[in-house]
């Protein structure tokens, strides 16, 4: 925070952090769980390449590599894996035949679809042990964290 001009954070400030810092480490162990529990099992990495090509079909490889943050060896790597597991499809891009676009194939949209409500179900009993107030409040306030997230992430910084 300190360095993009604005004042450093007070205690609070320090104290909020560090909670939503815990938080996100707990609901990302949860999410690993999630992904552990499908088969076939997808590394951090795969999964990330599985839902941003399931996001946009017919990206290419630097595209996604680009999108996840691995260089372009490593992404194609991962993309080879995935390919051969059966879960990625290459295909000449709409745009240029000259390049080569991901779809998630038939079986890695399944096996997403598992991941991702596996993932929904453990988050819904997450919320199932807090007061309902409390609930609420975290729904509300996720929105503005999400957009908090967005900006600062669009700073660089």
């Amino acid at each position: 925070m300190q360095g993009d001009g604005a004042e450093p954070p007070s205690e609070a400030q320090r104290e909020a952090a560090g909670k939503l810092a815990d938080a996100g480490e707990a609901i990302a162990d949860l999410m690993r769980e999630a992904a552990a529990s499908v088969e076939p099992r997808l590394t951090p990495p795969g999964l990330k390449v599985m839902s941003v090509v399931s996001d946009s079909p017919g990206r290419t490889l630097t595209a996604v590599a680009a999108a996840v943050g691995l260089s372009l060896p490593r992404a194609s790597r991962v993309c080879t894996a995935l390919e051969s597991a059966g879960l990625l499809l290459r295909r000449p891009a709409a745009t240029d035949r000259r390049e080569i676009g991901l779809e998630v194939s038939p079986g890695g949209r399944a096996l997403l679809e598992r991941f991702r409500a596996k993932r929904r179900e453990r988050m819904a009993a997450v919320l199932r042990r807090m007061p309902e107030e409390e609930r609420c409040a975290l729904v509300a306030a996720l929105g503005e964290l999400a957009f908090a997230v967005a900006a600062v992430g669009s700073e660089g910084g």
